[in-house]
C-alpha cells in the first residue's frame, strides 16, 4: 500500500511534469509564433504569401514537433514511481506499456499541433486571396499560436503577460488574482479571437494525458499484483467533475473504478492498496 508520504511524492512528480511541460510549450509556442509571423510579414505579395505552406510546415516540425517527441521522456519517472510501490519487479509487459501510452499521447498531441497548422494555412490563404494586409495576417497567426501570450508592443498586455507568468509559478497559486489578470489581458486584445490557441489547447491536453498516463499504469500493475481495490485521491481544482468530488479519498472496487475510469480531470493520482 502506498504510504501517505509516497502519495504526496508521486502527486509531486505529476505536477513537476505539467509544470516542465508548460515552460517547454511556452518556449517553443513563441518561437514559433515569432518564426511563423517572420515568414507572413515577408511575403511581397499574394503568391509570395501562399508559398509560405511549406516553409511553414518545416517551422512546426523543427521546432513543435521535435520537442513533443523528446518530452515523451518525461512521463517515465511517473512510471518508475508508480512501480516502487506496487508488488513485483519491472517486466516486459511494464515497458511495453509505458511505450504505448507515450506513443498515444504524443499522437494526441501532435492532432493538436496539426489541427492548428491547417488552420493557420487556411487564414493564410483566405487573408492573401482577400488581399488582408501581411500585418493583420501575421497578428492573426501570433494569437492561433500563444493565444494571449503572444509578443505585442502593447505594454500594459505586456505587463499583465508578465504578471500572469509569475502568478502562475508561484507555489501558493491565487486562483482569484490568475482569473482576475486573465480577464484583463483579454480586453487588451478586444476584438481578436484567442481562444482555442495551440497554447491553451496543448496545456489542457497534457494535463489530461498525464492523469490517463498515470492511473492507466496503475491499473496495469495492479492488474499484474491481483489487486483489486483503489483509492481514489489527489488534489481537487475548480473543474474537478461531480464524480472527483464526491469520490476523493474513498476506496473503490475493480468494478466501479473501471466503469468510471481512474484519470478525472482535477484528481492528481489514484493510488493502489491493498487487494
Amino acid at each position: 500500500m502506498a504510504t501517505p508520504q509516497e502519495v504526496s511524492n508521486h502527486n509531486s512528480i505529476i505536477q513537476n511534469l505539467i509544470d516542465r511541460f508548460d515552460e517547454f510549450l511556452e518556449s517553443a509556442t513563441k518561437t514559433l509564433e515569432n518564426t511563423v509571423a517572420d515568414r507572413v510579414l515577408s511575403a511581397t505579395d499574394e503568391n509570395s504569401l501562399l508559398e509560405t505552406r511549406i516553409p511553414i510546415n518545416r517551422d512546426f516540425d523543427e521546432i513543435f514537433d521535435r520537442g513533443l517527441r523528446d518530452f515523451m521522456g518525461e512521463f517515465d519517472p511517473v512510471a518508475r514511481d508508480v512501480i516502487s510501490w506496487t508488488p513485483g519487479e519491472v517486466t516486459d509487459a511494464d515497458r511495453t506499456v509505458v511505450a504505448e501510452l507515450k506513443k498515444q499521447s504524443y499522437a494526441r498531441l501532435n492532432e493538436t499541433v496539426k489541427s492548428t497548422r491547417e488552420n493557420i494555412h487556411t487564414e493564410i490563404m483566405m487573408g492573401a486571396l482577400a488581399g488582408v494586409a501581411v500585418q493583420s495576417i501575421a497578428e492573426t497567426t501570433r494569437h492561433r499560436i500563444s493565444g494571449l501570450m503572444i509578443t505585442t508592443s502593447n505594454l500594459e498586455a505586456t505587463r499583465l503577460q508578465n504578471k500572469l507568468r509569475r502568478l502562475r509559478a508561484a507555489q501558493d497559486r491565487n486562483s482569484e488574482l490568475i482569473a482576475e489578470t486573465l480577464q484583463k489581458l483579454k480586453k487588451q486584445f478586444a476584438g481578436v479571437s484567442v481562444g482555442g490557441s495551440l497554447a491553451s489547447q496543448s496545456s489542457a491536453e497534457m494535463h489530461d494525458l498525464v492523469m490517463d498516463f498515470d492511473g492507466v499504469f496503475i491499473r496495469h500493475r495492479g492488474r499484474q499484483a491481483g489487486l483489486d481495490r483503489y483509492r481514489y485521491t489527489g488534489t481537487l481544482v475548480s473543474e474537478s467533475r461531480d464524480f472527483c468530488i464526491r469520490n476523493v479519498d474513498r476506496v473503490l472496487q475493480k468494478k466501479k473504478q473501471s466503469q468510471y475510469g481512474l484519470h478525472n480531470r482535477g484528481v492528481v493520482s489514484v493510488l493502489v492498496i491493498h487487494s
